[in-house]
């Protein structure tokens, strides 16, 4: 169990960090000479920062529910997770806090799925013994 609190925190983690990472992106990329990658102006960092928003969010309640849900689903579970972070750091890992999150979850994902593949055969199965 705590192997299981250690995945949602690391996913936990990544999902704040991809939302800080959103809106702290978004707010120094406004202005003429603002940070960050930009493509049109403040309009881009705008898109970019709410796409980060909507992926830490969907990260955060994803790794919430593998926290809840039994252990035959951890593989599942685990490759969504890094699913979610390949894509949320390909998309907009442009900014250090994103991208970093983006890492935080792909190696949640990974142990979620490590754990349930190399644990016990008998220990998953929800058969009669």
């Amino acid at each position: 169990m705590s192997q299981r609190s250690l995945v949602t925190v690391l996913a936990a983690l990544g999902g704040i960090l991809v939302i800080l990472g959103g809106i702290l992106g978004f707010l120094l990329s406004i202005g003429p000479n603002g940070y960050g990658p930009r493509f049109d102006g403040a309009v881009d960092a705008l898109v970019l920062g709410l796409l980060a928003i909507v992926f830490g969010v969907l990260i955060l309640v994803y790794s919430g529910y593998t926290h809840y849900q039994g252990v035959d689903r951890s593989v599942t579970g685990g490759l969504i997770l890094v699913v979610l972070g390949i894509v949320t750091w390909v998309v907009v890992g442009g900014w250090v806090l994103i991208a970093a999150g983006s890492f935080l979850t792909v190696v949640a994902g990974l142990a979620l799925m490590f754990q349930v593949m190399f644990a016990e055969p008998n220990s998953h199965s929800s058969g009669p013994q």
